[in-house]
């Protein structure tokens, strides 16, 4: 493997202050923020962060709003749900995803902390996010954003939600969003082989083992994830979804899933474009002040704003990037 430094300094520095992985889930969420601490990125000064609470099933959920400061009229926005596993994360764990995005397009990015498995499994997170969606879009106006202009991302876990929130909408009959944004997405839930079970040696970043366990605790029950709206690669049918950014990195054990759902896209005639970030691992483009990070923010940004200007046109043409190098990788022991 040849990993880009930048990730192997920040597998570093994590390794250096590591406890063992627990199992306790109030543990685990407690390293996985202090983890993701590490990758904080504090609102610029063109930029104002507002918190908000949105009734949901047997309960309220907090959104956390980033917009430009003083616009002149209603804002685009980017309907963001962050990563985790469908267990880990909250609104302070994907600064270093909102921030830039509210910043380079300029937009509004409407950060939603669904509720998390294994306490709420599917499909509660999923509803909680389509209820925040409907939310959006009813209070637009009083957020000083532009209806009929949303786009719907995520990264990870929330990925897959933000693409089961498109194949919802069209189920529902609704209209789609501008453009979805799937940053090291799962879409296909059903158990992985694990290699490392196999024989072969394990690799930093997200493991298979832990993907499977984080996909149970979503789907206790592997029968159910079948399901287009828990693994949206099953869908026998993805017309009429929204254009599509995939992004994914060359060491993601998810990345053939990915580019099998991009593929898919394409082939249902979905406008769609695609990134293999080169020598890094699942999600390892977070990392702020790094030439890749810079990179995967201007291109989101770019999609963004072609969404957003309606300017997207037949399979993404020009194409954004369907591979991206960026810095030299370091040789790392296979």
């Amino acid at each position: 493997m040849r990993i880009d430094p930048p990730v192997v300094r920040l597998l570093q520095r994590v390794a250096a202050g590591a406890q063992p992985e627990s199992r306790d889930l109030t543990l685990r969420r407690a390293q996985s923020a202090a983890t993701m601490r590490l990758a904080a990125f504090p609102p610029g000064p063109d930029i104002e962060v507002t918190e908000h609470t949105v009734p949901v099933a047997d309960g309220d959920i907090a959104v956390r709003v980033w917009r430009p400061r003083n616009p002149q009229t209603p804002v685009p926005a980017y309907f963001f749900l962050h990563g985790g596993g469908w267990v880990l994360g909250n609104l302070d764990t994907a600064e270093a995803e909102c921030g830039p995005v509210a910043s380079l397009v300029p937009c509004a990015v409407v950060h939603v902390d669904y509720r998390l498995a294994p306490e709420h499994p599917f499909p509660t997170p999923l509803d909680d996010c389509l209820t925040a969606y409907a939310w959006l879009l009813e209070h637009a106006d009083e957020l000083g954003i532009d209806p009929n202009l949303v786009a719907i991302g995520g990264a990870s876990a929330g990925g897959n939600l933000a693409a089961a929130m498109c194949l919802a909408l069209r189920e529902r009959g609704l209209p789609q969003p501008s453009l979805q944004v799937l940053d090291a997405a799962p879409f296909d839930l059903t158990p992985m082989p694990d290699p490392v079970a196999a024989g072969e040696p394990a690799r930093p970043g997200l493991s298979v083992a832990e993907f499977n366990m984080f996909a149970r605790h979503y789907v206790p029950e592997a029968e159910a994830a079948v399901n287009p709206l828990v693994s949206p690669l099953r869908a026998a049918d993805l017309s009429g979804l929204a254009p599509a950014l995939v992004v994914v990195a060359e060491y993601d054990p998810l990345r053939d899933q990915a580019e099998d759902y991009l593929a898919a896209l394409r082939a249902a005639d979905v406008p769609a474009a695609g990134i293999r970030v080169l020598g890094h691992i699942h999600g390892g483009w977070v990392v702020p002040a790094t030439v890749t990070h810079t990179l995967v923010n201007e291109m989101r940004a770019a999609a963004l704003r072609h969404a957003f200007a309606g300017t997207l046109v037949g399979p993404l043409t020009p194409r954004l990037i369907d591979r991206l190098a960026t810095t030299e990788p370091t040789p790392q022991p296979a």
